[in-house]
Order: structure tokens, then sequence, then C-alpha cells
């Protein structure tokens, strides 16, 4: 059998189990590259030579494992962000590009002068803390979670990306227990709706919940990761924050309600979305 006719017939596996077309190419083609060390262009110009035994067992149960829709990061145990590879699991969120605007607004105020401290909150895989780390070799962070696990899979993406001693990982709530001020917060809560989990498509299920879902209304967290920037934030310090589909106005509500915090802008995703809240301490709060 022919490299070609190997993963056609793996591509036509996925689309039986209703996986798209395209979507199908990709994952088989990505599994390809990952179990045999390729790259696109190695795998292309093989396609007519047989097909390497090394592809099997493997290329199988992964296959398998993504017709019962596990999703492909969890399946290779990796997912590219701000550049660089971070190992997932399925005790972690799966980085999203659009979690990046995370990345992007938080480094626009941290290449200003003074801010030297950061927590991310709620880090999971440390995707935004290590992508910080590693553009501001000044900054030192704190990331929190209180998933154990997770917290060792964000170590292990610290340690893979040499910044390690740069960053202190804590295993609780929010910053409970952790001693400010710090000059940014980032942050990127579970928010989705308890109620909305039979919506969701069936790899997002695969992604553990304590990820997702932010209470009845979605917001449980979000609250929570403004009370600690109004309790942790330096005065005149940033929260970068994103939030779900139709959040909006109920942040901009949120952020009113709390005196000492103000919303400088929303940043919206590529498709227009708004999704990522900028907010800063204001520096009248040192005062008050």
């Amino acid at each position: 059998m022919t490299l070609h006719e190997k993963l056609a017939e793996a591509r036509a596996r996925l689309v039986v189990a209703e996986i798209s077309q395209p979507e199908a190419s990709l994952d088989v083609d990505l599994y390809a590259r990952t179990i045999l060390g390729w790259d696109r262009a190695r795998l292309l110009s093989e396609q007519q030579d047989a097909a390497p035994d090394r592809l099997e067992p493997t290329l199988s149960e992964w296959i398998a494992r993504r017709e019962r829709r596990e999703p492909s990061a969890y399946i290779i145990g990796v997912r590219e962000f701000w550049g660089l590879d971070f190992a997932v699991t399925p005790a972690v969120l799966i980085p999203r590009p659009e979690t990046e605007f995370i990345v992007e607004e938080a480094l626009a105020v941290l290449r200003a002068p003074g801010p030297v401290r950061v927590a991310d909150i709620g880090t999971g895989s440390g995707c935004v803390a290590v992508a910080l780390a590693r553009e501001v070799p000044g900054c030192r962070l704190v990331a929190s979670d209180i998933s154990v696990k997770a917290l060792e899979v964000a170590r292990a993406n610290a340690a893979r990306h040499g910044v390690a001693d740069r960053i202190e990982f804590v295993a609780t709530s929010y910053l409970d227990g952790v001693d400010g001020p710090f000059d940014v917060m980032t942050a990127n809560p579970p928010y989705v709706k308890d109620g909305d989990k039979p919506a969701l498509s069936p790899a997002v299920r695969h992604e553990p919940d304590v990820a997702l879902f932010g209470g009845t209304e979605g917001l449980r967290d979000i609250s929570g990761v403004l009370d600690t920037a109004v309790s942790k934030l330096s005065p005149g310090g940033w929260l970068v924050m994103e939030f779900g589909c139709g959040q909006e106005a109920s942040v901009e509500a949120l952020v009113h309600a709390r005196p000492t915090l103000r919303l400088d802008h929303v940043r919206a995703d590529l498709q227009g979305i708004s999704r990522t809240a900028v907010i800063q301490k204001t520096p009248e709060a040192a005062t008050r």
C-alpha cells in the first residue's frame, strides 16, 4: 500500500465519523508528520512510495481516538501558541489563537516603564505566562491554578522554554494566599454558562469542566478575577482578561461596579467578536 492510499484510508474513517473532509485531511497529515518526524514537503514528495512500517500501530490508534472526537492536540500532546510548542493533556484547556490577544495587550503595558511583576490567573498549560516570560526577560511571574495536574503541565512547559526560574507556580483559587501587589494581571477564566454544556462540540467536551464553565451566567470567575484585581493590582496597574461571546456588556457593568477599576478598551478577535478586556486600576486608588 502506498503512503497516499494509507492516508486516504485514514481520512475516510474520519469522514465516516462525521468529521469534515478538510478537517480530516489536516488531522491525518498532522498525525503522519508527527509519527514519522517529517515536514509537509517530505510527506507530499513520498506519497507514491510504500507507506512506512513505523506508521503503525500509532496511526490507527490515533485515528480511533479522533473518531471519538478527542481533540488532535490531546492526541499528539502538543499545541502551538505564540510561535511556541506547548505540551497539553486533558488536564488543561487547549490554547486558542484568540488567547494570543491577551499576550499582545499585556506586552503593550509591560513594555512601558515600570511593570515588573505579573500574575497569570488560571494558567492552565502556562501558555500566557511562558509567552510573557519569553518576551519580557525582566519580569517575574506568579502563575496560579486550582488544578495540581494543570500546574504540572505548566511547569514542564516553562522548563521546556527556559523560563522556569522566573515563574512561581501556585496551587490556589485566583491569587488567594499570594502576596501582592502586581503590576499586570492576565486571566482567561472559565466563562461558558453551565447550561450551555450540551451545545458544545464533542471535541470541546473533552476539555476540563473546571477550565470551561463559569456558573449560571458564565460570570462567576470573571467576577472573581475582577475582585482579585481590586485587591492585588498596584494603583495604575493593568488586568488583561478574556471573556466570552456576548458578555461584553456584562463585563462593562461588572467593572463599573468596582470604583477602583476602569475599562480602558476591549479588543475584538479576527472575527470581530469582542474578546479581550483591558482594565486599569485607577492611580487614585492609592489614596482611597
